[in-house]
């Protein structure tokens, strides 16, 4: 059997290698283990979520989700377990090319379904700094803090912070408020919607909804107006907020997400 392995780069952007350290890295959080690592059976239902809530069933990316529920009904029968098992299973080119060899599923297909897996599914890993006002003196020291205790990305703190015995732990170490810790947290958390990244988080708590829940059970008008008026204190207008990620996507993909973070 013969593999373009290039067309890994062109679909993930990533090379085959990078993609599966990605995953894997991801995948060796606990809460990530807890929350996501789902069946093949699990995926299929958590993309029809995906569906319904993110894109509420309505235009073309519903084929593309359409497509991945077809994958993951395959990989059921071939008895794949959890992602977990998938990822281990196709870990280097060599196991890759068994599996594929082995399985008879198709190469295009497993690329297509663990770039969704890591760009629709997984906390996307972003860096801590991003969370962070840069000209702001406090937040900065308070990011050197977090960084000398080796959390450097929002997947590491929400491992760390998603319980309030965590966060409390968390603030004795590094002297941060806990009220300041909790707050990050939250931010961090948002940041778990697909395709949402630090400075979209920043945006959607500098408008007052700063935590997964008020996404979630938000009015979609209402928002409209709230972030509106949020966008023309920096000069901008909604326009440029919908530019990046619509706010009725986000709402549906807040419904949906795993509840990860314990009050």
């Amino acid at each position: 059997m013969k593999i373009d392995w290039n067309k890994v780069k062109k679909q993930a952007l990533w090379s085959y290698e990078d993609l599966i350290r990605k995953l894997a890295s991801v995948l060796a959080y606990d809460f990530v283990q807890e929350h996501y690592d789902h069946t093949m059976k699990q995926a299929q239902g958590y993309a029809k979520k995906i569906r319904r809530g993110y894109l509420q069933d309505k235009g073309d990316t519903t084929i593309y989700i359409d497509n991945i529920v077809a994958n993951l009904e395959k990989l059921e029968t071939l008895r794949i377990g959890t992602w977990s098992n998938l990822v281990q299973q196709v870990a280097t080119r060599e196991l890759c090319l068994a599996f594929l060899q082995r399985t008879n599923f198709d190469f295009d297909h497993l690329i297509q379904t663990l770039n969704y897996l890591l760009r629709w599914v997984l906390p996307f890993t972003t860096p801590l700094r991003e969370f962070i006002d840069p000209d702001n003196k406090v937040e900065a020291q308070y990011l050197a803090a977090l960084k000398k205790q080796q959390l450097a990305s929002n997947t590491d703190l929400l491992e760390v912070g998603r319980t309030s015995a965590g966060r409390v732990r968390l603030s004795s170490a590094t002297g941060i408020p806990v009220a300041f810790v909790t707050a990050l947290v939250h931010k961090v958390d948002i940041s778990r919607l697909a395709y949402v990244r630090g400075k979209t988080a920043q945006h959607l708590c500098g408008g007052g909804y700063d935590t997964l829940d008020k996404i979630a059970t938000a009015d979609l008008a209402e928002m409209e107006e709230k972030m509106g008026v949020y966008y023309r204190t920096l000069g901008k207008s909604l326009a440029n907020f919908r530019a990046v990620v619509p706010l009725s996507w986000m709402i549906g993909g807040a419904k949906i997400l795993p509840r990860v973070v314990k009050s």
